[in-house]
């Protein structure tokens, strides 16, 4: 079984709901990182973001087909649609 590789980056504020949306697509096997977005602009809300240029993000990372990561993408897409969310597949290969 080919599997890819999907990266969910999102705004910390909602981890929870995001774990929620992939428990209940039986998605239970998968990796969190924090990490931090930098940048400038509107992504930017608090003083000490504009200060430090970085914002708070989590990294969601997991294995999947083709197919399961066009259903989940969609569905998160769907529901989370309003957040700053990015998502992206990359191929892998087990050792």
């Amino acid at each position: 079984m080919k599997l890819k590789q999907l990266n969910i980056y999102f705004e910390m504020g909602i981890k929870d709901t995001l774990v929620d949306l992939l428990l209940a697509q039986e998605h239970d096997d998968f990796y969190f990182f924090h990490c931090n977005r930098y940048g400038a602009g509107a992504f930017l809300i608090s003083v000490e973001e504009q200060v430090s240029a970085r914002r708070a993000f989590g990294l969601f990372q997991l294995f999947l087909t083709e197919d399961e990561i066009l259903s989940l993408s969609t569905q998160i897409k769907e529901k989370l649609k309003d957040k700053t969310i990015r998502l992206f597949t990359s191929d892998v290969t087990e050792l």
